[in-house]
């Protein structure tokens, strides 16, 4: 099995809880019934997201920086763009080098990783 399809579960679940977490705290009032509604349920996906990080652990059990290098920058890149663009929050041109940065340092990591990776 490949990594790929646990990679992509972990992102998207990842992308979920910050999302709701977002959500919760956007009325500005800390501790409201919102806030701890989108609490206990943003934990539901961050929760389940560690399932497909132990697997990826698995899969990778002489790689394990590497494995937090690919689930970690994946979900930080693309819960970067999610949260932009449900939220409406325009990233500056220097937040988006810093993405680009990112991506280009997982590629970096990824270079010297074994073959049967992904």
């Amino acid at each position: 099995m490949t990594i790929v399809p646990l990679l992509l579960a972990f992102w998207v679940l990842q992308v979920a809880a910050y999302v709701i977490f977002k959500y919760g705290s956007s009325t500005g009032k800390a501790y409201s019934r919102r806030w701890w509604i989108c609490f206990l349920l943003g934990n539901i996906p961050g929760g389940i997201s560690m399932y497909f990080m132990m697997r990826i652990y698995e899969l990778m059990p002489d790689n394990p920086n590497l494995a937090i290098v690919l689930a970690g920058s994946g979900a930080f890149i693309a819960s970067q763009i999610a949260l932009a663009w449900i939220f409406r929050s325009k990233l500056s041109a220097i937040q988006w080098v810093g993405v680009a940065l990112v991506a280009a340092g997982t590629a970096v990591a990824t270079l010297g990783g074994p073959p049967a990776v992904l």
